[in-house]
């Protein structure tokens, strides 16, 4: 039974919803062509790269793109295909390539990854099967169904003649059973976002390799809310700008070779200030 001095609050946590519904379908409409700015650096701190959802545009993540760059950061938009129709394996080889053009043409060697609703699973799926921890620091699954949406019969029953995506993201697809399964490659570190209220990408489980104490979060709102409001910008961008954990020191460790071990940073290097690159 709802109380009444409860009542008043579930509306208008209701309300806001729909008004961040309508924002992101504005957003939504100034499709994949606008200007972009990468005039903004952060010394030290790797570009982001977003990647839109279903039925998306580049244009639904320009909020989270101006926030990224007020606060320093150079910001690259992923486009994955007119309505993201096709298989998610072939989009997130796309997006490996389009990661690898980043480094060859702009010299960006690391980035951090912002993966909103199905483009949470083209990153996911990218990190897990094509390598793509040479490139990706950390990544933030923003609403990401990694196990699975009914929602998706909805797209089954209008374009599943033609479109792989949508059956892949049914909680019994053997996609979403593989991308689970697969461990998570050592050295990136992944956060997973939710919404409360998210009609469209109900609360995932814990994904293994995700740290459920600092790294499962859950917010009010909606699906819509994940990518315009600041409480779930804020989450990102504190993911994003916390230190690296200072390497263990290794003591009295030799190899077979006689050196004596080197701490992990120093052995695999430095990241490049991929910012200032871009």
């Amino acid at each position: 039974m709802v109380t009444k001095d409860r009542k008043p609050g579930r509306l208008r946590r209701a309300l806001k919803t729909v008004t961040h519904s309508v924002e992101y379908a504005r957003h939504l409409a100034r499709g994949n062509h606008f200007a972009g700015d990468i005039s903004w650096t952060k010394p030290g701190s790797p570009p982001v790269v977003l990647a839109h959802g279903f039925m998306g545009t580049r244009g639904t993540m320009i909020p989270l793109t101006q926030r990224f760059q007020s606060d320093g950061r150079v910001v690259f938009s992923y486009h994955h295909g007119t309505f993201q129709l096709r298989s998610l394996r072939a989009s997130a080889q796309q997006l490996v390539d389009h990661l690898g053009r980043l480094e060859r043409e702009l010299g960006v060697e690391r980035v951090d990854v912002v993966g909103f609703s199905m483009g949470g699973l083209i990153a996911l799926h990218a990190l897990k099967f094509l390598q793509a921890q040479r490139w990706i620091r950390r990544l933030a699954l923003l609403g990401s169904p990694t196990s699975g949406t009914w929602v998706g019969l909805a797209g089954v029953g209008t374009v599943g003649l033609v479109s792989p995506s949508v059956w892949q993201v049914l909680p019994t697809s053997p996609f979403l059973r593989d991308l689970r399964d697969a461990p998570m490659p050592p050295g990136v570190r992944v956060r997973q976002v939710s919404a409360a209220e998210d009609a469209f990408c109900p609360r995932p489980e814990l994904l293994e390799g995700v740290d459920g104490e600092r790294d499962y979060l859950v917010l009010p709102g909606g699906h819509s809310s994940l990518v315009v409001t600041r409480p779930f910008y804020n989450k990102l961008r504190e993911f994003f700008d916390e230190p690296e954990p200072e390497p263990a020191t290794v003591v009295g460790t030799v190899c077979s070779s006689g050196l004596e071990s080197m701490p992990a940073a120093a052995a695999e290097g430095s990241p490049t200030d991929s910012g200032a690159a871009a």
